[in-house]
């Protein structure tokens, strides 16, 4: 039988071993440490055409097998109608049909039970080396769900925590709001809270001085914005801004302890 590849023992120091039989090209070799394939360059190098160099000796006792697997999908030359033709294509393709049928030949020799047991050897490493990276993977991306349903447990779902930073909102559908009434406001605000009063069916917002309506425009029946409402009462005080003037549907009571300023070059107009 032809030789198509060589076994040897590492001794924990030799980084060299001998390739003993011919190949059409580097590709065509495998390298096999324990049944284990290596990577060119990553784990070995061809320190010449006949000599594969491994990048750490492999270990003592280990089994390190270098095997020819030609390429049987693409021919090694390939001729065209009125192309020259070449004894050396000629060979190398003669040569590729050749060492394929002796791995064949090979490959069908070594069908006994110490053959297959190395198969199986080699499939179930491989097999375990899969299986411990998907594990480690599994792993990983469990402990990273369970880190991020952490976060948003924290982050997200308690009443009365604060979120810092800016935060978009891409979604086309609707962003939900608080919805109560006037007595249901915040007993101590915030500068900046929004909320929905359904006592005046209005978006109102906190301004550092007392609720004031947001928006909303006009109000009527069906599609009439025809009337602007206000409150009757004024129970907080408050100082009509500067450089402003205010209009006020009347009448409307100022109850006691509360205050409207109007300051200089401001007016405010009860109709």
């Amino acid at each position: 039988m032809a030789i198509t590849s060589n076994t040897y023992t590492g001794n924990g120091t030799n980084k060299l071993f001998s390739i003993t039989f011919p190949y059409l090209d580097t590709t065509d070799i495998d390298v096999y440490l324990n049944g284990t394939l290596q990577t060119v360059t990553t784990q070995y190098t061809f320190a010449n055409a006949t000599t594969i160099e491994f990048v750490t000796a492999p270990a003592a006792g280990s089994t390190v097998l270098l095997n020819r697997s030609t390429d049987d999908q693409t021919l090694q030359a390939t001729f065209f109608p009125g192309s020259s033709v070449k004894a050396a294509d000629l060979n190398f393709n003669f040569d590729q049909v050749l060492y394929l049928s002796q791995e064949t030949a090979n490959l069908a020799q070594n069908q006994s039970t110490a053959g297959l047991q190395a198969q199986i050897t080699a499939a179930t490493n491989t097999a375990n080396n899969a299986a411990t990276s998907a594990s480690a993977a599994a792993t990983s991306a469990a402990t990273s769900a369970s880190i991020a349903a952490s976060a948003i447990t924290t982050s997200l779902q308690k009443a009365g925590d604060t979120i810092t930073g800016n935060i978009d909102n891409s979604a086309t559908g609707y962003f939900d709001l608080p919805v109560g009434t006037t007595g249901q406001r915040p007993g101590s605000p915030n500068t900046g809270m929004i909320r929905f009063n359904s006592d005046l069916t209005a978006y109102e917002g906190y301004n550092g001085i007392g609720w004031s309506s947001i928006g909303g425009g006009a109000r009527g029946g069906g599609t009439d914005d025809c009337f602007y409402e206000n409150s009757a009462i004024i129970s907080t005080s408050y100082t009509i801004t500067a450089g402003k003037n205010a209009v006020t549907a009347g009448p409307v009571t100022v109850q006691t302890g509360a205050t409207v300023v109007v300051p200089s070059g401001s007016s405010w107009t009860i109709v």
